[in-house]
């Protein structure tokens, strides 16, 4: 097996002369939420009621080709001692902006200044979904980037499929994944991996060195002696992408819509949990479920 295959993915990105990294901006207050891009989830919170969340996320990697680009952001009342509310806050906000950078070395470049999306509360549209159990705000914006990805986009759509099989061909992968990570298999889980981080690296214009902290970040999975892989449990089988992706996702407070693939290791002596995104499709033509992101 050939030890570079993925730090050597930098190899095969194209259009780097022409790279681009689109964030959004992400600013909550008085609600939980989830920001999703192209039906992809991009940021999430699920916490107790109150205070702003602030933060910038990358996006390139739930952008698969120039054009509208479609954006949902769903908001749900926050907890209050560990209790879900059930409605909405009067005192609700949100705004979400998109910017287009392109990182030189130590600088960054503004290419794309940035633009509002979705402005709700304070100075944006003023909220009216008070007391309601969750609010949707959808729309569109353009992105332009220089390459085009198959990635998910011709997938089958899993929603059609029936239900009680696919979760068990779900649950065969994460075991799998599981297996090749007791197994410290450092050649089966660079090909398990291979299609995600491929599609990943050209998205994000990654160089030699943004390949090899790919990989090296897997590696820390079978090299760390502490790290025991968890069980799958408390999810719910969740999809994206317009039904192309499949994935499990922790229903649990505090861990709700975080990955269900899970380990815990020792830093310190303290208790360290990890999670692993594990969004999975099957290619058209194929009845086999493959990491597609």
């Amino acid at each position: 097996m050939n030890d570079n295959l993925i730090p050597d993915l930098y190899k095969e990105v194209k259009f780097k002369d022409q790279k681009i990294s689109y964030r959004a901006g992400i600013q909550v207050g008085a609600s939980n939420f989830v920001l999703l891009i192209n039906d992809v989830p991009v940021a999430q919170n699920f916490e107790e009621a109150g205070g702003t969340f602030n933060t910038s996320a990358p996006i390139n990697d739930m952008i698969l080709k120039s054009g509208k680009q479609h954006f949902k952001l769903i908001l749900y009342p926050g907890f209050k001692n560990n209790v879900p509310l059930t409605a909405l806050s009067e005192n609700v906000l949100a705004k979400i902006t998109i910017e287009g950078l392109k990182y030189e070395g130590e600088g960054v470049k503004t290419i794309v200044e940035p633009f509002t999306i979705l402005e709700i509360g304070e100075n944006g549209k003023a909220f009216t979904e008070k007391g309601k159990p969750t609010a949707i705000y959808e729309g569109t914006f353009d992105a332009k980037v220089p390459y085009d990805l198959t990635a998910w986009s011709k997938s089958k759509d899993l929603r059609k499929e029936d239900s009680a099989t696919l979760e068990k061909e779900v649950l065969a992968f994460y075991q799998q994944y599981i297996n090749i990570v007791k197994n410290k298999d450092a050649g089966a889980l660079a090909k398990l991996v291979y299609k995600k981080e491929k599609n990943y690296a050209q998205a994000l214009f990654l160089d030699q060195e943004g390949t090899q902290n790919q990989w090296d970040s897997y590696l820390e999975l079978i090299k760390d002696p502490t790290l025991v892989m968890e069980p799958v449990e408390k999810y719910k089988m969740n999809f994206y992408a317009n039904g192309r992706l499949v994935t499990l996702e922790r229903i649990d407070y505090p861990n709700i819509g975080e990955p269900a693939l899970r380990s815990e290791s020792k830093e310190d002596g303290r208790a360290v949990v990890g999670f692993y995104f594990c969004q999975l499709h099957k290619p058209e033509g194929s009845n086999t479920l493959e990491l597609i992101h």
